[in-house]
């Protein structure tokens, strides 16, 4: 039984390639000529690799959550004052929306493009919302218990809310806009901690 031809290409460094164009410039304006030119691979490659463009866009939203978004995750398991961890967390966005590529958050630029016309992006894409908003909350919980947290918080509200500030923060950097505006959104966002 033939086994065929082993790969010859790393499908985490071609993913990886591919998620940094998408992020730059969106699913749809990016070209599947470009595309396969920045991966450098072929186009019968890219289908019996990923099946088509957009299951490659798939691959790479889940390369993102491994690689960027657990990152965000991590600082929520920190030791030490959940509320510094939450805060740590908005900063990462903050950190996405400053960044001088104007690249955004790819799930964040993913949402907004895709969300109310790809059903399967939009699962996606609510799971990883759903996991941060879920780490948020459980994380507010433990402040709330150490008495960082005023009892009469909701931790579960708090956690919606920095989840859709933390995702439009990220997003207001596609705008190139004013570090110091991105900041005052950023201090904005904590003092619903307040």
């Amino acid at each position: 039984m033939n086994a065929g031809r082993p790969r010859a290409f790393d499908e985490a460094a071609v993913v990886e390639r591919a998620m940094d164009l998408f992020w730059l410039k969106g699913y749809e304006a990016t070209g599947l000529t470009e595309l396969l030119e920045q991966m450098g691979i072929s186009r019968q490659s890219l289908y019996d690799t990923f099946g088509n463009k957009h299951g490659l866009l798939l691959h790479v939203i889940e390369h993102y959550r491994q690689t960027q978004l657990s990152k965000a995750l991590a600082l929520l398991e920190r030791d030490g004052s959940g509320i510094d961890n939450v805060k740590a967390v908005v900063q990462f966005f903050e950190k996405l929306a400053l960044d001088k590529r104007c690249r955004g958050c790819l799930v964040a630029n993913t949402l907004v493009e895709l969300g109310g016309k790809d059903e399967e992006v939009s699962a996606i894409l609510r799971d990883i919302l759903e996991l941060l908003q879920s780490s948020l909350q459980s994380a507010l919980e433990e402040a709330q218990r150490k008495g960082e947290l005023a009892k009469s918080k909701s931790p579960a509200k708090i956690a919606h809310a920095l989840t859709n500030a933390s995702i439009g923060l990220a997003v207001t950097g596609k705008l190139d806009m004013d570090p110091e505006a991105i900041h005052d959104i950023y201090t904005g966002t904590l003092s619903m901690l307040d």
